[in-house]
């Protein structure tokens, strides 16, 4: 907050809280209505805070947790799900070093594509902060769309998947040269479900959106898919206005995001694949009540325990998005907005629907609005699991005490 609220500006205390919570938690919603009227060194603050959140501020908590061994355990199993261990064995140290160091390479890679598409050096430095951690902060006012350039919105796009997918199955399949990564169910379902969800926005501008030109359509519908299922919010259109389809796809991408173990929030692929399994598991039973049927994933049966922290995990934030909304509501602003925003800002997407849509800024948000959205920031950064283990930590120390 102290290097925003030394420049004063925009930033009063309330702004500043918020603008900082969206940063390090990699959300990427702002304050800011002029963005291009900041210094470059502020801009340079705000995307190395996405930068530092990015790589997940439950790793930090796991190297500065006492090393109690359990609790350590504790809290990466709930970081990274027990479909993803499945495909890379793990120690939590190990994980640390491996997760860092495919960070960084994709910082690298994607810094130079960016440069090689067009961006100056100032700006793709900023960007590859933003795209690795899945933040969304630009140093342009109209975010991407600033750009005009199909070749930089493709390179975003392609560093926006891979930042989504278990950053340790890329190392692992890097390490064995393998298509390792691929054979995982859970990326499988991730990647299916942007194609499908690009289909259908598409199709759905195409037909309903006056969208004349079918690749144009492609083009935003594609990007607005991927820059929300990855939890990024970097924009290349409005996207207020857009048919009721294309809207509620956006809307379904946005609680699912992207796979455990990597830089994006919500609730996560892994856990949204096996809600998907355990529906078609009770449908079969439904029709065939005699019928022996177990969720099973990559060939192995998923325990009963699993299953029901996934749908404890899914309730949770449901119930904590819709505490958000009618907040939010509380305050004066719309059923869209109070929706979309609790939405937002629970998975660290960034833009909402209506007002405060994807080329738009929470400027003239109300102050208590800008509060609580930076309470929700941090929290779907965390993840509800986490956060219920640190209060049950605090807790217990207090107690002692």
């Amino acid at each position: 907050m102290l290097p925003y609220v030394l420049w004063e500006g925009y930033f009063t205390l309330i702004n500043a809280w918020s603008e900082s919570g969206s940063g390090i938690s990699t959300t990427g919603a702002t304050i800011l209505n002029d963005i291009e009227s900041l210094p470059h060194g502020l801009l340079f603050w705000r995307s190395s805070t996405h930068y530092i959140g990015g790589l997940g501020v439950v790793v930090f908590m796991m190297m500065i947790l006492p090393s109690v061994g359990m609790e350590r355990f504790r809290m990466s199993k709930m970081e990274i799900t027990d479909i993803s261990k499945t495909n890379f064995r793990y120690r939590s140290n190990k994980l640390i070093r491996v997760l860092i160091s495919v960070y960084l390479a994709i910082t690298v890679l994607s810094f130079i594509a960016l440069i090689l598409a067009g961006m100056s050096p100032f700006d793709a430095i900023n960007h590859s902060f933003s795209v690795t951690a899945t933040g969304g902060f630009s140093t342009r006012n109209l975010s991407i769309g600033a750009y005009e350039s199909p070749l930089i919105e493709f390179v975003l796009m392609l560093f926006m998947v891979i930042s989504t997918i278990h950053l340790g199955l890329l190392y692992a399949s890097f390490a064995s040269r393998s298509a390792r990564v691929f054979r995982d169910p859970v990326t499988r379902f991730y990647l299916t479900t942007i194609l499908v969800s690009i289909v259908l926005v598409t199709l759905s501008l195409m037909l309903g959106g006056g969208e004349q030109n079918a690749l144009q359509a492609l083009r935003e519908g594609a990007f607005s898919v991927v820059t929300t299922i990855s939890t990024t919010g970097f924009a290349i259109s409005y996207t207020s206005g857009w048919p009721i389809l294309a809207v509620l796809i956006l809307f379904y991408v946005s609680i699912q995001c992207g796979c455990s173990g990597s830089t994006s929030s919500g609730v996560r692929s892994d856990r949204m694949f096996l809600i998907f399994k355990g529906v078609r598991v009770q449908i079969i039973k439904m029709a065939h009540p005699n019928a022996v049927v177990q969720v099973k994933s990559g060939g192995q049966v998923v325990d009963k325990e699993l299953l029901s922290s996934v749908y404890t995990y899914l309730f949770l934030y449901l119930f904590l998005a819709f505490v958000g909304s009618l907040i939010y509501a509380m305050t004066g602003m719309g059923l869209m907005e109070s929706v979309s925003s609790s939405i937002s800002m629970m998975s660290n997407i960034g833009p909402a629907f209506g007002e405060y849509g994807s080329m738009s800024s929470f400027a003239d948000a109300p102050q208590i609005a800008k509060f609580v959205m930076g309470v929700q920031m941090i929290v779907g950064r965390l993840g509800l699991y986490p956060v219920l283990l640190l209060f049950t930590l605090f807790r217990k120390n207090v107690r002692w005490q």
